[in-house]
């Protein structure tokens, strides 16, 4: 078949060029043996006759090499073109097709054609832009969609969004390939891009689909000003099924205007539409843009799936104060003033791509909120400094890493900056609360650590490695998690890292040093504190001058994983919430109204919730072999006051003498939840302890979570108590 683009294409090729295409398809030869043909040929036709790249051309002739029709397995795959790949030649399906566009050269060159295709192999999917000549392919109709074609002579270069898109200008060309050639290729391109596609096929990054859905629900249509050239912008969005599925149709600019007027129930077939993540990732769209064909109120019947997808199709939500902000709000705009300003941060993803964020603290009347930015919205706020005003658009709202609600500039988002006539601009920012922004605390003694902590520095040695747990979370995606005990001179806690931060702590062993920068604190499942190594901590191992070299952690891997000071029960106010105390006395009370047993994920240690299908973790999803884990109260009086003590795990199975997995035996056999703590009462009332912990506010009354006990000697007790009276008195 001749070439598409109506005449021959005539590529020169470098000699280095020639020679690699001909051991592409003489695997028989080495590259000595060419080179050696090639200087043979010059010397038989005359040296000062002919150059290295004709004899060359002249030596693939002869071997069968046909430099300007190569076999089409002679290919590059789509997933393996780089911004640096040269000389491309793909082998792919067209997938759509664009139309031509005519223009004017800025260098007065006069005018010039454009057109795009998108072809995809078994790899992947790109765009190809046809310059001038070659645009004849699609004003011609010379190819159609589902066509598989070759394309060589090609060059890379950034399109729209950065993205790599191939080129083909006067040295590209086109063959379409026979039948047998398809054949011989083996390839699978997947399903036919021109016929209707189901819900439940949908991926990230489809390109010319089509799809037939009824329509469920349909939201306003909402107008916007474009930044890059301040034109208007309209955007209307739509949930509609089949009988696999349901998804989002988003139809921009005339799309949404002639939308405007659909109808539930209503039956259409969108033709040559894409698909993309939404804005957290979690769901696929259907765009619906200006190249896209809509056919309406088709007469066919949809047996379509009830309901529709979750929060990422609700109606956009308009502006909002910032203390009115929850997380889960989708496409809600904010305004507020600058407070703080945090550098932009780079980023590597799992998949080796490279990023960035930048955050600031933003304030209104009402609160303040952190607002991350990532890639190139942060561009837009290059110059931004505190006082400025920024009224964000299409933003939504998830948690974040500190696990409060954090405003996120996605895709769609559209930011301003200082906009006329703020009512913003008199406000003062040190009036609003920044309670839950603190500055970053600096490196602690692992004593003085306390849940709520945020950005702290710790220092220890590794007196524990536990190993790597995988876990599924409730959304199917695959995780890990690793915990190790840390120790410095004051005490040890519960270190716990996921995911790709567990690479970096593969050889870790026991009496190496770890200090890790950027963590936070949290209550872990035995109610004691655990530090957290959360995605933006540091993790340096062994650091040099560490005074950690000599600690002898044998003193300390037995204490408390928190140092407590002995106070009197009556002494504990509101002014030691969340502070690490000891108490002894006596224990007056045994909650019995309660199961002592409660089931915990295996994998991440959270309390399990029941469902008709058995137990599920929020974040691990279903539980098929949940693990009983003790949880009940005592009450200690010693003389000046009582209070409350929740015992969690080991610390409950030793004051019960009586494991978690025992007490379930009893439960079930019985099936009364107290039965444990009737039977084993009298172990625990009327005995002489001391109890350490953080102290906690529950129901508006302090509380003890307890960290450990020991059972005390009361006459010892009584001496110690003298002692200190006469320090006192002394």
């Amino acid at each position: 078949m001749p070439p598409l683009s109506g005449r021959k294409v005539i590529c020169v090729l470098t000699l280095e060029e020639t020679i690699e295409r001909i051991l592409k398809h003489r695997s028989d030869y080495e590259r000595k043996d060419i080179l050696k043909m090639i200087e043979e040929k010059r010397q038989e036709l005359g040296p000062e006759v002919i150059n290295d790249e004709s004899a060359a051309m002249i030596v693939a002739r002869e071997l069968g090499v046909d430099l300007h029709q190569m076999s089409p397995a002679a290919r590059q795959k789509i997933e393996d073109i780089t911004e640096t790949t040269r000389n491309i030649a793909i082998t792919a399906r067209v997938d759509n097709i664009g139309g031509v566009r005519t223009f004017s050269r800025k260098d007065g060159g006069g005018e010039g054609k454009v057109a795009s295709i998108r072809v995809s192999d078994d790899t992947g999917s790109i765009r190809v832009v046809l310059w001038d000549d070659l645009t004849k392919t699609v004003d011609e109709n010379l190819i159609s969609v589902d066509d598989v074609i070759q394309l060589r002579g090609a060059y890379v270069k950034k399109g729209l969004g950065d993205s790599i898109e191939v080129n083909l200008g006067q040295r590209g060309h086109i063959r379409q390939l026979e039948d047998y050639e398809i054949e011989e290729l083996g390839i699978d391109f997947g399903a036919s891009q021109s016929e209707d596609m189901k819900i439940t096929d949908l991926k990230e990054g489809l390109f010319g689909i089509s799809v037939k859905v009824v329509i469920q629900r349909i939201f306003r249509l909402s107008t916007f000003i474009r930044q890059r050239d301040e034109s208007e912008g309209k955007v209307l969005s739509m949930i509609a099924a089949d009988e696999t599925g349901n998804v989002r149709l988003v139809f921009w600019d005339e799309s949404a205007t002639e939308m405007e007027s659909a109808e539930q129930n209503e039956v259409i077939r969108l033709r040559n539409v894409n698909t993309r993540l939404n804005r957290d990732g979690s769901d696929i769209e259907v765009h619906i843009g200006k190249s896209a064909t809509i056919e309406r109120k088709l007469k066919d019947k949809i047996d379509a799936v009830e309901g529709a997808p979750s929060t990422s199709g609700s109606e956009p939500l308009g502006k909002k104060d910032i203390n009115d902000l929850a997380t889960g709000m989708w496409d809600v705009d904010i305004e507020g003033k600058v407070v703080t300003v945090y550098d932009v941060t780079s980023f590597t993803t799992k998949d080796d791509k490279e990023g960035q964020v930048r955050n600031l603290i933003l304030a209104d009347e009402s609160g303040q909120i952190r607002v991350t930015f990532w890639n190139e919205d942060i561009e837009k706020i290059t110059d931004i400094k505190t006082d400025d005003i920024i009224h964000i658009l299409h933003g939504y709202v998830k948690e974040g890493y500190r696990g409060d609600a954090e405003f996120q500039v996605g895709r769609k988002a559209e930011i301003r900056i200082n906009p006329k006539k703020s009512k913003l601009k008199k406000l003062d920012v040190s009036q609003v609360s920044l309670q839950s922004d603190s500055e970053p605390l600096g490196k602690k003694d692992i004593n003085d650590l306390a849940t709520g902590m945020w950005d702290v520095d710790i220092e220890g040695k590794v007196v524990t490695v536990y190993d790597v747990t995988s876990f599924t979370t409730k959304d199917d995606k695959e995780g890990q998690v690793r915990n190790l005990i840390l120790a410095d001179e004051s005490g040890q806690i519960r270190v716990t890292f996921w995911n790709e931060d567990i690479e970096k702590i593969t050889d870790i062993k026991t009496d190496d040093i770890i200090h890790i920068l950027h963590g936070y604190v949290k209550e872990g499942y035995r109610g004691d504190a655990e530090f957290q190594v959360g995605r933006k901590a540091e993790i340096r191992i062994n650091p040099k001058k560490s005074k950690l070299k000599k600690l002898d952690v044998s003193q300390v891997s037995l204490q408390p994983l928190t140092k407590a000071s002995r106070v009197l029960i009556g002494d504990i106010g509101d002014n030691y919430e969340d502070k690490n105390v000891e108490i002894c006395g006596i224990v007056v009370n045994l909650s019995q109204n309660m199961s002592p047993i409660y089931q915990a994920c295996p994998s991440c240690n959270k309390k399990l919730e029941e469902a008709d299908e058995g137990y599920v973790c929020k974040s691990c999803g279903k539980v098929d072999n949940p693990e009983p884990r003790m949880l009940y109260k005592i009450t200690v009086d010693d003389g000046s006051g009582s209070i409350r003590v929740t015992l969690f795990g080991k610390v409950g199975e030793e004051l019960l003498q009586m494991t978690a997995v025992e007490a379930d035996k009893i439960i079930k056999k019985s099936e009364k939840e107290e039965k444990p703590l009737i039977e084993n009462s009298d172990k625990v009332v009327g005995k002489y302890i001391s109890v350490y912990g953080r102290v906690k506010t529950f129901r508006d009354s302090l509380d003890l979570s307890a960290n450990g006990f020991e059972f005390a000697d009361p006459m010892r007790e009584v001496k110690r108590l003298k002692e200190e009276i006469q320090k006192e008195t002394a």
